[in-house]
């Protein structure tokens, strides 16, 4: 494969510095409305739960029409994919922002989410053509950076940019860096073809495999255990440290880039040990996790736990890409967004479930669902670790 004249690591260079920040303005887009749900059912005159519609009907229309997107656009190339998922968030971004019919608004918010996997389907394709092998896990948490950031910096931008109560302006800033980004995407991206693996039936053979659907389940589990406390750290740091909301802010923005050592950790242990490092880094999530519980309102105690919290968070976070996306090599497009499927049902059921814990129990109860969630995803590894003893002594006898 010839997709420039530039050797396949400088093209693979070059994609990857392009994709962190497209990626992290369209993740972010995902995420920055929850800490603006207050807000918007405030200036809208709805319900809480109606504004909170507005991720709810993102993540799902990821979950559920993010895989037909990207089939049917498997041959397409990455770059196109790339500047009109750019053009679409701009334009969507905008409605949001200058709306007040919330029904619109949340059309716009469906089509973003619908697009969603197939963009971020992108990196998986470029790993797959252009990284060797052996180095495809660390590719793919480099692809995965701006995921992490997206996910990670959302909440403090938003509450940052929405202070005053406006909380149309994250959309409008989201929604020109989008179309600034647009054209440097179409005319600095590599020409690099589409890298679809064989046709439809190609790609849904992933979805006979059990051990791959195992993986998938697995990402749902996780995810939930991940956003049934982040979801309401933001609330956290407010009821229980006393935090102002710029307090909140720079809090949650330190939060973010601690995690950029947790995506870096991940990328290096992923092409080693995936499902190890997976087992580690949820473990040390949920023990973070209650530990900042614990900590009470004394913010030097907790301190150590929410770095760590962070650390672990984005580890998760890359894993399950990297973990998901292996798995899945011979579809590694179609894998990755059957994964953001997975990962947004997770954070549906995560969300749903952190918040019944949380108003039952008070804001101290934050720890308890990612807990539940932690046990949940026991038998599943249990699973995926045979299935992966068994591949190992299916090869070796192959080889003898």
């Amino acid at each position: 494969m010839t997709p420039t004249s530039d050797r396949p690591e400088e093209t693979l260079s070059r994609a990857l510095l392009l994709l962190a920040p497209t990626v992290t303005v369209v993740v972010a887009a995902e995420f920055i409305v929850v800490g603006l749900l207050p807000l918007v059912a405030r200036d809208l005159n709805i319900p809480l739960v109606r504004a909170g519609e507005l991720a709810g009907w993102f993540a799902f229309s990821a979950a559920v029409a993010g895989p037909f997107v990207t089939l049917m656009a498997r041959h397409l190339m990455p770059r196109f994919i790339l500047t009109a998922t750019l053009l679409l968030y701009g334009a969507c971004n905008t409605l949001v922002a200058i709306g007040s019919d919330v029904n619109q608004m949340l059309i716009a918010r469906i089509m973003q989410g619908a697009a969603l996997p197939a963009f971020i389907s992108v990196g998986a394709s470029l790993v797959t053509a252009l990284a060797p092998a052996a180095e495809r896990g660390n590719a793919l948490a480099r692809a995965n950076l701006g995921f992490v950031l997206g996910v990670l910096l959302a909440l403090p931008a938003g509450i940052a940019l929405a202070q005053g109560g406006n909380w149309r302006l994250p959309f409008l800033v989201l929604a020109a860096i989008s179309l600034l980004l647009a054209p440097l995407v179409a005319l600095r991206f590599p020409r690099i073809p589409a890298t679809s693996s064989g046709g439809i039936g190609g790609q849904l053979r992933l979805l006979r495999q059990p051990e791959f659907l195992a993986h998938l389940a697995l990402s749902v589990v996780l995810f939930a255990a991940m956003f049934s406390a982040y979801t309401y750290l933001g609330a956290w740091m407010d009821r229980a440290l006393g935090l102002t909301a710029w307090g909140v802010a720079a809090a949650m923005f330190l939060f973010g880039l601690a995690g950029l050592f947790g995506n870096d950790l991940a990328g290096r242990v992923a092409d080693r040990a995936p499902i190890r490092a997976t087992i580690v880094a949820i473990l040390l999530l949920i023990a973070s996790v209650n530990l900042t519980a614990f900590a009470g309102d004394a913010i030097l105690l907790a301190t150590a736990p929410l770095v760590l919290w962070s650390v672990s968070h984005a580890a998760s976070v890359t894993l399950g890409q990297v973990r998901v996306t292996l798995a899945g090599q011979m579809a590694p497009s179609f894998a990755m967004t059957l994964n953001i499927s997975a990962a947004n049902l997770g954070i549906a059921i995560g969300t749903a479930s952190g918040g019944w814990i949380i108003d039952g129990h008070t804001i101290a109860a934050i720890g308890i669902a990612p807990l539940g969630f932690g046990m949940l995803a026991l038998p599943l590894f249990s699973l995926i670790g045979r299935a992966a003893s068994r591949d190992t002594y299916t090869r070796k006898v192959s080889d003898a």
